[in-house]
């Protein structure tokens, strides 16, 4: 699976806004993934669910598990949209209520995402094997440009899984990357978006709300 070629000038710049405080900093899983909404993308409606299923290329030792071995495979759902507002440039900002994300590891290898999901391989072949972390979103943020393109952060809190069990369980967990709508051969049919991002494990910390506005301001724009 090769990474996404195309990046919008919003995500660059929201990805380097989201990993200051921490990506690259501390122990983290990178992702690649498809992702879509039960009503289609763009717009992000009102009440409409995203849900995103992945496959880890990459995870930091101290998970203790070996990518040639076996599969760590995401999936993401029960994020609900509460509609696209614009706030300026072009931007559209969604905030999503709710949401669940499951990490598994197994090794039959089996990830497969198949074409219009629901299928009978996607999200099944996501949610397999032994249970590393499910986790509860306690936001979800995403903004996307006049493309569809752009990026988005989330913070979760742990529920279960050997992450908790092994490494900490009073943790916060950092979830983010940038996104490319449907316009190219890499996405299958009937997925919305591919995503490219990193899972992050964080010491405990305040969540703090983003908008556009002050994006841009620690730009000078």
């Amino acid at each position: 699976m090769n990474k996404m070629l195309k990046v919008s000038g919003v995500a660059v710049l929201l990805l380097t806004v989201f990993a200051a405080p921490g990506f690259g900093q501390n122990p983290e899983i990178d992702y690649l993934g498809y992702a879509w909404e039960t009503g289609g993308y763009p717009p992000s409606d009102v009440g409409d669910e995203l849900i995103i299923v992945g496959v880890s290329n990459l995870i930091d030792a101290i998970f203790g598990y070996d990518l040639n071995i076996g599969e760590v495979t995401f999936h993401i759902f029960d994020l609900i949209s509460t509609g696209g507002v614009d706030v300026g440039g072009g931007t559209e900002m969604v905030m999503y209520s709710g949401g669940t994300m499951e990490i598994y590891f197994d090794t039959s290898y089996n990830a497969d995402w198949g074409i219009d999901p629901p299928n009978a391989t996607s999200p099944s072949t996501f949610n397999d094997g032994l249970l590393l972390f499910r986790g509860a979103f306690t936001s979800m943020t995403m903004f996307y440009d006049a493309d569809g393109n752009g990026a988005f952060e989330g913070y979760l809190d742990g529920l279960a899984g050997e992450f908790l069990e092994d490494l900490c369980s009073d943790c916060a967990y950092t979830w983010g990357g940038s996104f490319t709508r449907n316009s190219g051969a890499q996405i299958p049919d009937g997925y919305d978006l591919q995503i490219d991002g990193i899972f992050e494990l964080d010491g405990a910390v305040a969540n703090e709300e983003s908008t556009w506005g002050g994006v841009k301001s620690l730009y000078g724009n």
